[in-house]
């Protein structure tokens, strides 16, 4: 009889050896990153202190309104349990008592973005709170622009806003690399919706165009030991790093899912090269949910 059920034993241990082996070999499923949704605005009140200025557009009319909720209709979908917004730090308790009073419809929000977008998105996916991320830079573009017309390198200051390139080495680039787009007229451009300028400036071609400009003509200002316009690149990516540094110091690593950052669209190729290789964040692309039926 022990015979019998030793042999029994081995039967057993035989049949169930393989899968035991694989379930131990089956490695467990990668965690899900956090969604980083970032999503590149023009200034709504327009600005003077960008390089590429931009005009008012009023959002308070009635058109506006309901393009802007048709907007934040699309990014709702992003299911964000976190929204960022481009404000300082120093500016939080301002944020929060704002807030608080705009969610009880207490608020005469004025026309900044921040108020009339991401103030509307965090209400509609019922968020208590709005997260400031921005942090200063040095951007010292005078400096740049001295040197430029020191060293007779004007021409290529003016190709990093225009639609092509102003000097003799641009148009070798360009003849190289094929024609490139202006930031400016990709942000700036009028026409369409809300909602089809908003798809227009969150391309990669709009990405690609505002990287041109500080990799293909920026960095050639200077010369020598003098790195005038990459030292400008520099300080940018600088500032986005501590908006990136901004984002992860708030995000709950346990429970976030999603979260979405409304910034100055010039931001956006920058923080997507620093969000690229991360254990954490992966880049969500915004574009889909906006073109959505």
């Amino acid at each position: 009889m022990s015979v019998f059920r030793t042999a029994a034993r081995l039967l057993l241990l035989s049949l169930l050896g393989p899968a035991t082996v694989a379930l131990a070999q089956t490695k467990p499923a990668a965690p899900a990153k956090i969604k980083v949704y970032l999503v590149g605005t023009f200034h709504f009140s327009g600005s003077d202190s960008d390089l590429h200025k931009g005009t008012k557009t009023d959002m308070k009319k009635p058109e506006m309104q309901r393009e802007l909720d048709e907007l934040v209709g699309k990014l709702a979908q992003t299911r964000a349990d976190k929204v960022f917004i481009e404000f300082k730090l120093k500016e939080q308790p301002f944020v929060d008592s704002t807030y608080a009073l705009y969610r009880q419809g207490q608020f005469k929000a004025s026309n900044n973005e921040v108020y009339q977008l991401a103030y509307r998105l965090a209400k509609r996916l019922g968020r208590p709170r709005v997260y400031c991320a921005d942090a200063a830079g040095m951007l010292d573009f005078e400096a740049t622009q001295a040197y430029a017309k020191q060293h007779g390198q004007e021409k290529i200051l003016e190709g990093a806003i225009a639609s092509a390139p102003q000097d003799s080495a641009g148009r070798l680039v360009a003849a190289r690399v094929g024609a490139r787009q202006s930031p400016a007229k990709l942000l700036l451009m009028p026409g369409g919706t809300l909602l089809e300028r908003f798809i227009r400036q969150n391309t990669r071609a709009a990405e690609l165009a505002q990287m041109d400009a500080y990799l293909l003509d920026f960095a050639r200002i200077g010369g020598g030991d003098n790195y005038a316009g990459a030292d400008l690149a520099g300080e940018f990516f600088k500032r986005n790093v501590r908006i990136y540094t901004n984002l992860l110091r708030q995000v709950d690593v346990q429970h976030d899912k999603a979260v979405v950052l409304v910034i100055g669209q010039g931001h956006v190729a920058f923080l997507k090269a620093i969000l690229q290789y991360n254990s954490l964040f992966e880049v969500a692309d915004v574009v889909p949910l906006l073109q959505a039926k």
